[in-house]
């Protein structure tokens, strides 16, 4: 089971709450953070900028199940100039997470709360008339197990990455090898 700061606690159960997500999202440029609100918001030693309405988080699911469950993040209003730019930053299996924060005058009370651990996947962009919108699917890292992999069992492929490794030389061989087990 996973805690709540007790500062977060109780601006949640205060009388007006002010919350507030905030994503980390990494791309071949370089990490990006942003947040629900608007202007920047600073937590962990990082700017968050903020997208306003123009931004929006999935749904979120937690339960007691060992689940793949998975969110997106969506970001609305961008210039269609920047299409290409959006395809060829995104980066597939980049690590990505979402907290919940609750506010206080423009600052962030106590510590988020993380809701989301993964990573990109797939992006989905629609073209309107003057703008564009990009929604990033975000994966769990249990999807990875539910994936095949594209590692085989072969010398050559062991080799790619430890190059003076010889323990896969045999496995080839073993093919042509007929063997009588047992009487």
């Amino acid at each position: 089971m996973r805690t709540i700061d007790p500062l977060m606690l109780a601006a949640l159960q205060a009388s007006v709450v002010v919350p507030a997500f905030l994503a980390s999202l990494q791309f071949k440029s370089g990490p990006q953070y942003i947040w629900s609100g608007v202007g920047p918001l600073v937590y962990n030693s990082n700017t968050y900028l903020g997208v306003g309405s123009l931004g929006g988080v999935g749904t979120i699911s937690e339960g007691t199940e060992v689940q793949a469950a998975g969110t997106a993040l969506t970001l609305s209003g961008i210039d269609p100039a920047l299409y290409s730019a959006c395809l060829t930053d995104i980066q597939l299996g980049a690590p990505a997470q979402v907290w919940f924060a609750c506010l206080n005058s423009g600052q962030i009370i106590g510590t988020p709360y993380l809701l989301f651990s993964g990573q990109v996947d797939k992006p989905h962009i629609t073209t309107g008339a003057n703008t564009i919108t990009v929604s990033l699917a975000l994966e769990n890292r249990l999807a990875n197990l539910q994936r095949a992999s594209a590692r085989l069992w072969t010398a050559a492929d062991q080799n790619m990455e430890y190059p003076t490794d010889s323990a896969f030389n045999w496995v080839e061989i073993l093919n042509d090898i007929s063997l009588n087990w047992g009487s």
